[in-house]
């Protein structure tokens, strides 16, 4: 599967799960999994995207203790972070 097929197929797993909200461990893991079998991109993106897979996991903790946090935020900036891969390692 070509790099930009991988990273369409996770920016609609981004889209559904920004709207159910659910299985946050799942889509985290799924997350990471379809970063790291992108090829030929640099060690960089793949410990960015651990980056992200940390901010997904908090976010969720911080939604479940009802903590005041920036929840809207990350989705939005990960949705940007993608875009910018498949301009750049398409």
């Amino acid at each position: 599967m070509s790099n930009i097929s991988i990273l369409e197929r996770l920016l609609k797993d981004i889209e559904a799960y920004d709207s159910s909200r659910k299985d946050r461990d799942g889509f985290a893991r799924r997350f990471i999994d379809a970063i790291e079998s992108l090829e030929a991109v640099p060690y960089t993106v793949i410990t960015e995207a651990r980056d992200w897979q940390y901010n997904i996991e908090t976010e969720g903790y911080f939604e479940d203790e009802d903590c005041e946090a920036n929840i809207e935020e990350v989705i939005p900036k990960l949705k940007a972070w993608i875009h910018g891969l498949i301009e750049a390692h398409s």
